[in-house]
């Protein structure tokens, strides 16, 4: 063969053995389901938009669904969604998209029991807030008239107790009850309602609804775990696995809870804890820097994770790889506008 020929021919093996040697380059993060949010102004009422996967890869479908919406929160197993307007709290079943209003007024702080078959919401008139529990068919029960108004939202904490703060006391005129300064009440919705107050040492911060794992925060910011959150009153948290750590959210339909480190300038460490050892793991540096008030949806792979954060910008995150794409750029525009986008809830099938 002529010297030259041998040559190229020596070159062109040598290209395909390098091409097959090579290691496969990572897939990057590919979104599934609906991503249902709100994008606009609470204040004035958000639309509630539905985000899909489009039929070619890297492509996304918006659709608003409908819109007034003040706050929204679904239910555990994800199969309805709660929402207030400034008229009524509605139910919407994410499957078929039925509708119904369950309460009417203004109402807000909703909260969903720990097997979804009753929720809680607060209204307001004047300084008097009350908080009521009630059930899938709207029918309320007080829980507290709060005479000033100084009462944290309600978490639920078992599928009929619930956890408050109380910030001022004082005496209701109705029944002469002595509302404690700096507390905090374990409500358990019986026939009566009873109340129990306790010194407040930490506050709830999360709830998980399969195993009633919850997370807490002291008085002095520490992050603190508790394996089982239904017996409050005798809580012995431990501490949790740094001291300034931020909770973003439980892996969908699991107890396995991801939170993120104070950030750099530049990334932000991500990870999650084993929901039985309560043991840090999984931890990735994401390159990107979160606000305040970014929300965020793990899928229950603990693979994905959907971000809103800031005035238009809609995140998917590769939890292990820290790979962040946004779901909309300049090449592919949202065909509906978004404005401060807040994941509300990721259906997966």
């Amino acid at each position: 063969m002529h010297p030259k020929r041998v040559f190229i021919f020596t070159l062109i093996i040598c290209a395909l053995f390098a091409a097959c040697s090579e290691a496969p380059k990572p897939a990057g993060p590919k979104f599934a389901g609906r991503v249902l949010f709100l994008s606009g102004d609470p204040a004035n009422g958000a639309n509630l938009v539905e985000l899909t996967a489009g039929t070619a890869a890297g492509t996304y479908n918006l659709s608003t669904i409908t819109g007034g919406m003040i706050e929204a929160v679904a239910s555990p197993d994800q199969s309805h969604l709660l929402y207030a307007t400034k008229d009524d709290v509605r139910m919407r079943d994410l499957r078929s998209g039925n509708e119904k209003s369950l309460v009417k007024g203004n109402s807000f702080c909703l909260a969903w029991a720990t097997d979804g078959n009753h929720f809680s919401y607060k209204q307001k008139s004047g300084a008097t807030t009350k908080l009521f529990a009630a059930d899938m068919e709207g029918r309320a029960k007080l829980v507290l008239d709060d005479p000033n108004g100084a009462t944290s939202c309600a978490i639920w904490i078992a599928p009929e107790r619930l956890v408050f703060d109380r910030f001022v006391g004082a005496t209701t005129e109705k029944n002469k009850e002595q509302l404690k300064p700096n507390t905090t009440t374990v409500a358990t919705i019986t026939d009566p309602v009873k109340l129990k107050d306790t010194p407040k040492k930490w506050s709830v911060e999360a709830v998980c609804a399969k195993n009633n794992n919850g997370l807490l925060r002291s008085d002095q910011g520490r992050l603190l775990i508790a394996k089982n959150i239904d017996h409050f009153e005798s809580l012995d948290p431990s501490p949790g696995p740094c001291s300034e750590c931020r909770f973003v959210g439980f892996a969908a339909q699991s107890c396995v809870p991801f939170l993120v480190e104070q950030p750099t300038s530049t990334t932000t460490e991500l990870f999650s804890l084993n929901p039985t050892s309560w043991q840090k793991q999984r931890p990735t540096s994401i390159t990107w820097t979160f606000s305040a008030n970014a929300r965020m949806l793990i899928k229950s792979s603990a693979r994905l994770m959907v971000s809103g954060d800031g005035p238009d910008k809609l995140l998917l995150i590769d939890t292990e790889t820290g790979e962040v794409t946004s779901f909309f750029s300049k090449s592919q525009p949202a065909a509906v506008s978004l404005e401060s986008p807040v994941p509300i809830v990721w259906i997966e099938n």
